[in-house]
């Protein structure tokens, strides 16, 4: 037996078209069932998969959310392109383009909706899905104070929710429809509220 063959005896490689129909499986229950609805079971049978692939790669419930989750995040990159308000507008664009991939639009409301009486579901979200985000949204801020083009006192965190805010309301009201106007006049509100003097 050759040393290739002894390499690839222990397992076979894991199916790329099994992972992907676990979590779009997962994702279609969330939106069906709910979190406290949703069971391992019920998702091997959507995902058409054995009970040891679904096992294999999730051993709970939990990780098998937070994983879906995960996926939804799409990680967004922190720009440079030289001013602040274009960095933010390129966040906007990278989140708006990543939820329209993966259909986070429709699935954020229910999320949101849900976890507020989940302390373990509000978890997985914010972990996995709201801290990436805030956290690329607050580097930029951050930038933009060292860079002069924001107050120096900046709350960062408050200016964040103030950035942030409006969307997910929107998403919240409109049951989970991406709004049609662009980011532009959003952003230069906020800014006109929290650059330097």
């Amino acid at each position: 037996m050759s040393t290739t063959e002894e390499a690839r005896r222990p397992g076979r490689p894991r199916s790329a078209a099994a992972d992907s129909a676990i979590l779009q499986a997962t994702l279609e229950l969330l939106l069906d069932t709910g979190y406290r609805g949703l069971t391992m079971e019920q998702v091997r049978a959507r995902a058409g998969v054995g009970k040891a692939t679904l096992y294999r790669r999730y051993g709970s419930k939990e990780e098998l959310v937070a994983a879906a989750v995960r996926h939804l995040n799409q990680e967004i990159p922190v720009p440079d392109t030289g001013t602040v308000r274009d960095d933010i507008l390129a966040v906007a664009g990278s989140v708006l383009a990543a939820a329209t991939r993966v259909g986070a639009a429709t699935f954020m409301p229910r999320m949101l909706a849900e976890s507020a009486g989940d302390p373990e579901m509000h978890r997985i979200f914010y972990e996995n899905l709201v801290a990436p985000r805030r956290a690329v949204m607050a580097a930029v801020l951050r930038r933009g104070v060292e860079r002069g083009e924001l107050r120096p006192d900046l709350d960062v965190e408050l200016a964040v929710d103030l950035i942030g805010g409006p969307w997910v309301y929107r998403l919240l009201i409109s049951g989970g429809k991406l709004p049609e106007v662009g980011p532009e006049g959003l952003v230069d509100l906020v800014l006109s509220g929290i650059a330097s003097p």
